[in-house]
């Protein structure tokens, strides 16, 4: 068995995850079975927070404790040293970036399209949920 791969997963995987049934929940699998290890910094989880807790998305409180939880729990916080400002359509973006570099992970996991366009950043890989599942 090989290293298990580092890995940055965007926000929207979480909700997603969380929310509904298909490929980011299977990513959170990978997460809970200690197959990937993720890396998160403040503002990621800030950014958690703040998305889960959207109205629309209709998730009790309880749920929104649980997803905090469970990304503290299964996740390493790291600090990135490092701004970025790589993404210039939408700023807060770079934050991923710039925590995959912090942790040295070899991937982001995400569904946004800001950061799927660049595909590689220094060597990280940027994928959606089903081709991070392909490989």
């Amino acid at each position: 068995m090989g290293e298990i791969p580092k890995v940055v997963i965007d926000t929207n995987i979480f909700v997603s995850g969380f929310g509904w049934e298909g490929k980011p929940k299977k990513i959170l699998k990978l997460l809970e079975e200690r197959k990937i290890k993720n890396f998160i910094s403040p503002a990621i989880i800030e950014e958690v927070k703040r998305a889960i807790s959207y109205k629309r998305l209709r998730f009790p409180d309880d749920l929104q404790a649980e997803i905090i939880e469970f990304v503290y729990f299964y996740s390493k916080v790291v600090t990135p040293e490092e701004k970025l400002e790589v993404i210039k359509e939408d700023p807060a973006d770079n934050k991923f970036l710039e925590c995959a570099v912090e942790s040295k992970a070899k991937y982001i996991i995400s569904g946004n399209s800001h950061l799927l366009k660049l595909r590689t950043f220094r060597r990280i890989e940027i994928l959606t949920p089903n081709d991070f599942l392909s490989r």
